[in-house]
């Protein structure tokens, strides 16, 4: 007699870009318009926030790929299965994830902590989320309480690689990318009176005319940092259709996710998530 069958795996992954409004080095995290560093708040745009968004991006900016992810590929037992009904479900972080590297008290930027880190995803009438805790026993403990222990699985690992540019925009040359985008704005700039839109612009194409191969402005380009979590918190699902029936929400559901093809000008990033769900 056989034994029982292998527990169905079904792996989800999901691709697209998030909005992240905040200063960079030397300014201090908490800095709110972007004073020394390369990336900035530009006249009639609100403070910098760093808070990260997968929807709803505040004060996007021209010529920015569109804010959002969603289910691109979806594997059970390690077969893609195209037609798959989760295909094209919305992924979203929830709760206003910040990085959370308390101005390099914590950890170096790039390497920093991406607290709170609550996934949820949408389609139709199926619903998820869960939420990734520091310690699920201590539900509030945050990046400020948490003793050093707790906060070292959440570091990123890094690497320079072009795979996620590549990804995203089908090259991997930065330096072509933003030359690009340049000549749109300055094309931008010769439509446009109004002095608000002139002022963003010309800062916009200030920064973009700096071309230097190794300036962080094109090198983040090609920085890939990468996360894992777990999500070990209650368990939110609505799940009619039962696309994924049996879930198994009594252990962790593991996360990777990785962020790259760094655009200071957009004020954004690409990344791709990765969820493992088990059936009991």
């Amino acid at each position: 007699m056989s034994g029982p069958p292998p527990n169905r795996v079904v792996t989800v992954t999901a691709t697209g870009y998030m909005q992240v409004r905040l200063a960079t080095n030397p300014d201090p995290t908490d800095e709110t318009r972007g004073v020394s560093g390369y990336t900035f708040a530009l006249p009639g745009e609100p403070d910098l926030d760093r808070v990260v968004r997968t929807s709803r991006p505040v004060a996007s900016r021209t010529h920015a790929p569109p804010t959002g992810m969603a289910v691109r590929r979806v594997a059970i037992d390690g077969v893609v299965v195209a037609t798959h009904p989760l295909n094209g479900a919305t992924f979203d972080l929830v709760g206003a994830a910040r990085f959370e590297s308390v101005n390099e008290v914590m950890m170096e930027q790039g390497e920093e902590a991406l607290e709170p880190f609550e996934v949820r995803l949408t389609h139709g009438d199926f619903g998820f989320q869960r939420r990734s805790y520091l310690d699920p026993a201590r539900p509030d403990l945050t990046v400020y309480t948490a003793e050093r222990a707790l906060l070292e699985p959440r570091r990123a690992t890094y690497a320079f690689s072009t795979a996620l540019l590549v990804e995203a925009t089908g090259e991997g040359d930065p330096i072509s990318y933003r030359a690009r985008k340049l000549a749109l704005l300055v094309a931008d700039l010769d439509a446009t009176t109004d002095r608000t839109i002139r002022a963003g612009l010309e800062r916009r194409i200030s920064e973009l005319r700096i071309t230097d191969p190794s300036d962080r402005r094109t090198a983040s380009m090609s920085f890939i940092e990468r996360r894992h979590f777990d999500l070990n918190g209650p368990t939110t699902i609505h799940d009619p259709s039962e696309l994924l029936p049996g879930l198994d929400v009594a252990t962790a559901i593991p996360c990777d996710i990785a962020m790259g093809a760094w655009d200071a000008d957009a004020l954004s990033f690409y990344a791709t998530a990765t969820l493992v769900f088990r059936a009991r």
